[in-house]
């Protein structure tokens, strides 16, 4: 058997391209292949237009079966082709795309995996959603990236609870609360009192009729008063005045003749960074950080999340936040973020300045932006308490699945993908409501799906209860890390991957006439 395969970003462009939309394809094609290879000859194609049915020519004057999985979302999958082909996707939400917009009808997914005829995704809630639209006959299975096999070594070297490590980062950004002043991150109150002071005057003169606001900061008012009150006017200075100042990103500016602008096929890409806002200087000064090397020493109860900072699905305002007050009398409990995008600036601002407002804590919160060799990745598992997650949903999530197939248990929702493998054996279950909200990529901004709301006060009991489960409990956080393994054993090894591939691909696949 051949095997066509693509990713739209390959080898040579993923350095240059984290963060970026779907690019995390290129990991779950790379995961794929070990076991695409033990069933025919594999074949990376780079332009799959150009490429893929004179290959399939080939199989065909063979009589061999010929088959092209495309690992993109379908409405980037390539079509026309004679090849038969199969898109690969990963999807998080409780309904694909029914309807087409920008008069691009390759946005609807049902029609584009219609045409296809059959589709591999990574969740049995996305086959339940493709079967919704297809009819519960339509030929779509889940098969989770095969990610198990790769941490056996891990796994054979488990270190004992309650030690300490070191994981040396190359080149990269580190940032640790402990050893890290946030002042530089509080805003100048009384600079964002002159600069809302300002706006308000600009608002009563463009509107004479109104009668003046009075002001919201009494100047006599207590000084707890006066604390909170300025609390609230940063809040509101950072998230609304800004955005009376510049035109919001991604929205063109109004002006007093429209101009004819070219739409472009998709909306801005909601997980790219729009850096800080342009805020005065006086108000804050944000310092630029360049890539060093630099030793990190772990130790104690280490909760570990690895995302791309842009992506809001990955609500890291709520793993931080619930963190810090969960632990703030809690030293040795550690909250490590490791980023990954090729962006890292104004992440790492904004999530300092998100702790610089936050009471006083004494839990540690280390922000890691770099690339880990093989060996310090894989220590950095090692050191590893808890595998944290509090997304609004997810495809599959790829490093939740590769801690916890190193015995490494979880604080996570048991929702999208992850309620194919969470629960309370392997991980301490955050609570979640749902809520209605759009497709990613659909620029109407149109309510058509759902997305899981996080329950802050539940994750915050689920950080509190892992932390005693592993201080209090060995012999329970123990039986947790074993299940967690046997779990993902089940759920995305080689072995299972390659008997789902076969079961569906063999009757997919045929000769060629």
């Amino acid at each position: 058997m051949r095997l066509l395969v693509y990713s739209e970003v390959g080898a040579a462009q993923i350095a240059s391209s984290l963060g970026l939309p779907d690019y995390s394809y290129y990991f779950v094609l790379k995961e794929f292949l070990p076991v695409l290879q033990e069933l025919g000859e594999v074949i990376v194609v780079e332009r799959p237009l150009n490429e893929v049915d004179p290959l399939y020519d080939e199989a065909c004057a063979r009589n061999e079966n010929c088959l092209f999985l495309s690992f993109t979302p379908p409405h980037k999958t390539p079509a026309g082709l004679r090849c038969p082909t199969i898109p690969v996707f990963a999807w998080e939400f409780d309904s694909i795309p029914n309807q087409s917009w920008l008069d691009d009808e390759r946005q609807n997914w049902a029609t584009v995996i219609a045409e296809c005829g059959q589709a591999i995704t990574h969740s049995q809630l996305t086959v339940q959603a493709a079967r919704a639209e297809l009819g519960e006959d339509f030929p779509v299975v889940s098969i989770p990236a095969p990610v198990w096999d790769r941490y056996a070594g891990i796994r054979d070297t488990a270190p004992a609870q309650h030690m300490e490590s070191r994981i040396q980062v190359r080149s990269g950004v580190l940032m640790d609360s402990h050893d890290l002043s946030l002042t530089p991150y509080i805003p100048n109150v009384d600079a964002v009192a002159r600069a809302v002071a300002s706006a308000r005057e600009r608002e009563r003169a463009a509107r004479p009729q109104e009668a003046p606001v009075p002001s919201a900061v009494p100047l006599a008012a207590p000084q707890s008063r006066v604390r909170i009150t300025m609390r609230y006017l940063v809040e509101w200075y950072r998230l609304v005045f800004l955005d009376l100042l510049r035109p919001s990103r991604g929205v063109p500016a109004v002006r007093a003749e429209p101009e004819k602008v070219e739409v472009p096929l998709e909306p801005t890409n909601p997980v790219e960074p729009g850096g800080l806002p342009e805020v005065p200087g006086e108000v804050a000064e944000m310092p630029v950080w360049s890539p060093a090397e630099y030793s990190l020493q772990l130790s104690g109860v280490v909760f570990t999340a690895v995302f791309n900072p842009y992506d809001g699905r990955k609500n890291w305002v709520d793993m931080l936040t619930a963190f810090c007050s969960a632990f703030r009398d809690t030293p040795d409990a550690t909250l490590l973020f490791k980023l990954g995008h090729r962006d890292y600036q104004s992440a790492m601002n904004d999530m300092l300045m998100c702790m610089a407002r936050m009471p006083a804590f004494k839990c540690r919160v280390v922000l890691l932006h770099g690339f880990l060799e093989r060996a310090d990745y894989d220590q950095l598992i090692r050191s590893t308490a808890f595998v944290i997650n509090a997304s609004h949903g997810e495809g599959q999530c790829l490093p939740l699945m590769e801690f916890l197939s190193c015995g490494k248990p979880a604080v996570a929702p048991q929702h999208s993908a992850m309620a194919d493998y969470i629960d309370d054996q392997v991980a301490f279950v955050v609570d979640t409501w749902l809520d209605a909200t759009a497709w990613p990529h659909d620029p109407r901004l149109a309510y058509r799906t759902l997305r899981h709301q996080i329950d802050w006060a539940s994750l915050v009991k689920a950080y509190r209860d892992a932390y005693r489960c592993y201080i209090d409990t060995p012999e329970r956080y123990q039986h947790m890390a074993a299940t967690a393994i046997e779990r993902m054993h089940a759920h995305c090894s080689r072995a299972t991957a390659k008997e789902r591939l076969l079961a569906f691909i063999d009757h997919r696949a045929e000769a060629c006439t």
